[in-house]
């Protein structure tokens, strides 16, 4: 007797292991009614027994798992973190109402990130460090949006590169635009010492209105040079009325794929910008393997798997010379 009670909650325990590790997935052992399993010589278990132990084990590795969710929500931690725990082969995105599981492409070459090597310091800025040398970039970007920036106070406080919004279209009306503090701001920042690139927020829904924004773009930069790409922003708009909502993703893509031609043939290096929406359901990411990437994520721990050069992680940061708040990047060293 003590022999069974020992081997059955070894059986148990074990099994108890077993539904931990995959989470709270099931497994089914069959047996014919009929049917003897052997544990060990001398011992064995009927269909029902074993059934039993399977319904004890499975109930018992369910709570552990539950148990460990429920201490990571009181932990502070939201859903999705979890969730993101739970299904690292998945790029889990919160959208359209739903929890969405996007398996990782392993054909698309992933990034080297070690979130080890970040450092913030006290005002919330992030470098990158290996082998105690930093190889990062510390960057802004900025729009009509900031206002009159003091370019000398901005590059005394650190900062290395802005990209300059150049270009917008309404994502209602179409109607494109250009900043009216772009020239002035590229002007200002390539005095003070900083690389200077642009960006174009883009809501084309055609070959002919993408070839616009760079046209557009590309005659604005008329007689300057950019130390920096030219950017595509490509975003979603959450607005049920926006006219890129229609857009499938080979359309996106296609448009994208574009408008960086575009420039690149017109001498520019280009880049794309996009969060993690955009890249893992409205882009398709095997076609854009040429580009460089410039990806939004507001979160320190960092959740993107594949390649990128430049990460955006706040939209609520501070620098010298700039009132309010202004987008933090920090450049990789390649």
């Amino acid at each position: 007797m003590v022999m069974k009670r020992a081997l059955r909650y070894i059986l148990v325990s074990t099994l108890s292991i077993f539904f931990t590790l995959i989470a709270v997935g099931i497994i089914y052992i069959v047996a014919d009614t009929h049917s003897r399993i052997q544990v060990q010589e001398g011992e064995t278990y009927s269909s029902a027994q074993v059934e039993e132990l399977v319904d004890e084990a499975k109930a018992e590795g369910q709570k552990s798992v539950l148990d460990s969710i429920k201490e990571s929500l009181e932990e502070g931690n939201t859903i999705i973190s979890v969730l993101k725990s739970l299904y690292p082969e998945y790029i889990v995105v919160a959208a359209n109402s739903k929890y969405n599981f996007v398996p990782i492409n392993d054909s698309l070459p992933k990034n080297s990130f070690d979130i080890n090597n970040l450092q913030e310091d006290e005002n919330g800025i992030y470098s990158y460090v290996v082998d105690g040398q930093v190889v990062s970039r510390k960057g802004i970007d900025v729009s009509s949006h900031q206002g009159d920036i003091d370019w000398e106070a901005v590059a005394a406080d650190g900062v290395e590169f802005v990209f300059v919004r150049a270009v917008y279209r309404g994502y209602g009306t179409g109607k494109i635009v250009v900043d009216e503090k772009c020239i002035e701001n590229i002007e200002g920042a390539q005095a003070a010492g900083l690389d200077v690139g642009v960006y174009v927020f883009s809501q084309a829904i055609s070959q002919a209105e993408v070839l616009e924004e760079a046209s557009t773009v590309l005659n604005l930069l008329d007689g300057y040079t950019l130390q920096l790409p030219i950017v595509f922003d490509v975003e979603k708009v959450s607005d049920s009325e926006a006219r890129t909502n229609s857009l499938t993703v080979e359309d996106r893509t296609a448009l994208t794929i574009t408008f960086l031609e575009a420039v690149q043939n017109a001498g520019y290096d280009s880049m794309i910008y996009h969060n993690t929406e955009m890249g893992a359901m409205l882009l398709d990411f095997t076609q854009l393997t040429d580009y460089k990437k410039w990806f939004a994520g507001y979160n320190k721990e960092f959740y993107w798997p594949y390649e990128f050069d430049i990460w955006q992680y706040s939209e609520t940061g501070s620098v010298n010379g700039i009132n309010g708040n202004v987008d933090l990047d920090i450049w990789l060293a390649q």
